[in-house]
């Protein structure tokens, strides 16, 4: 049996089997004393030995089931109980049903103790102990004035009735031995289930730190170009137009100057807030979804890039943007790993599990077995898992990459006609 909780159970039962033997050959050994006190005779005083002899190893059992050696115990029961029904069957044929109940005792007690194919043994030295029984009876309940149908009835019929009880407990022991089979399988699936679950918690936890950290480094980075670049500028146009307002009424010419080189200024800082506006959220994703951004972002890409989009729709934004940077950040890795002659295709479509963007190169490829997770890549893990999504990589030298996102989700509204 397992070593579980499932010990304290079985040594739980088995020991209220062990005591309930007892009492019984207890109440025995006290009706045995009751009528040797009466009739005292060498056939009393044998059955009285016998009782004894076994309470002595129902004890010895009881110890053995205590140390956890259930077979042990259920073999050592059967023995004596096997035993016992047939000596007591020859001291006293006349209570023959007590000894072929007795007897069939050990097959149905080690159903939850021993094997299936060594229940079988058990179950045939039960049939043999039964019908060792009535013949050790038989010539006793012989000697009787009754009809001889009588006769046989009374000892062979005990017997022949153990056949179908027997029938009953090896189905039953098929029976629990199948439903046993079953909830080890579902026990090691529901571990199996707990254990992804856990890692699945700490992947989730560690993206997430990631994320937060990436999210502090880039509002670091955004603060660091606003300083740097728009707002130089727009100091100097304030720096520009205060020059112009100086000069303008005593050099006309020169203030006017000024002015335009101010809106010079002005039209760079606007260029430059736009770009950093694209880096945070692209108003073409905004507008039109991955059908109108991913060929915006190709165009802009240094290498070569197909896109096919394939009647995808619009969907909540979160998995948008998620999609669309781990595009961005899979065509920077192929034009920079690929090589010069590496093309890119991307395609994205609706499968029954969910939204689908694959994005392949034919660049030069890699050994995933031996090669590590870059940032680029561990970025793109992490966003698809923040919104439940997988990313699979299949690589080998001189092949290409091809990376697979695969997000469960649905559209919102109906796919818009696009195809590029």
């Amino acid at each position: 049996m397992d070593s579980d909780g499932t010990d304290v159970l079985a040594r739980i039962r088995l020991r209220q089997l062990i005591v309930a033997l007892l009492i019984a050959n207890g109440v025995l050994l006290g009706l045995t004393v009751a009528v040797a006190i009466g009739r005292p005779t060498i056939w009393v005083f044998a059955m009285l030995a016998l009782l004894v002899v076994e309470c002595v190893v129902f004890s010895v059992a009881l110890r053995i089931a205590a140390r956890g050696a259930f077979e042990m115990a259920i073999a050592t029961l059967s023995v004596c109980i096997w035993t016992g029904a047939l000596a007591a069957s020859w001291l006293s044929p006349f209570t023959l049903p007590l000894h072929v109940v007795a007897a069939i005792i050990p097959a149905i007690s080690a159903i939850p103790y021993v094997q299936r194919r060594r229940l079988l043994l058990y179950c045939l030295a039960t049939l043999a102990t039964t019908f060792g029984c009535a013949a050790l009876a038989l010539p006793v309940v012989a000697s009787v004035v009754a009809p001889m149908v009588a006769k046989y009835l009374a000892t062979i019929g005990f017997p022949a009735v153990t056949v179908p009880i027997l029938l009953v407990v090896w189905h039953t022991a098929a029976t629990l031995g199948d439903m046993a089979v079953i909830a080890r399988r579902n026990a090691d699936a529901l571990r199996s289930s707990q254990r992804l679950l856990a890692e699945r918690a700490d992947q989730l936890t560690s993206s997430r730190a990631r994320l937060v950290a990436a999210t502090d480094a880039e509002r670091r980075r955004l603060e660091q170009d606003l300083h740097d670049g728009a707002q130089q500028q727009l100091v100097a146009v304030a720096i520009t137009l205060q020059l112009a307002r100086q000069t303008v009424t005593t050099d006309p010419v020169a203030g006017v100057g000024l002015i335009g080189e101010a809106g010079e200024l002005l039209q760079t800082a606007i260029a430059e807030i736009r770009r950093l506006a694209q880096g945070i959220y692209p108003p073409l994703l905004a507008r039109e979804g991955l059908p109108g951004a991913l060929p915006a972002a190709a165009a802009r890409s240094p290498i070569p890039v197909r896109v096919r989009t394939d009647r995808i729709g619009r969907y909540r934004p979160d998995i948008e943007t998620a999609l669309y940077y781990c595009c961005l950040e899979a065509l920077q890795n192929s034009a920079k790993h690929g090589g010069p002659t590496a093309t890119v295709t991307i395609a994205a479509h609706q499968s029954d599990t969910g939204l689908v963007v694959t994005v392949t190169d034919t660049g030069r490829g890699f050994d995933p077995d031996r090669a590590t997770d870059g940032t680029g890549l561990t970025n793109m893990r992490d966003r698809l898992a923040v919104i439940g999504g997988s990313m699979r990589v299949d690589s080998r030298p001189g092949t290409g990459t091809r990376l697979t996102a695969t997000v469960p989700t649905r559209p919102l509204a109906e796919p818009v006609s696009e195809s590029r």
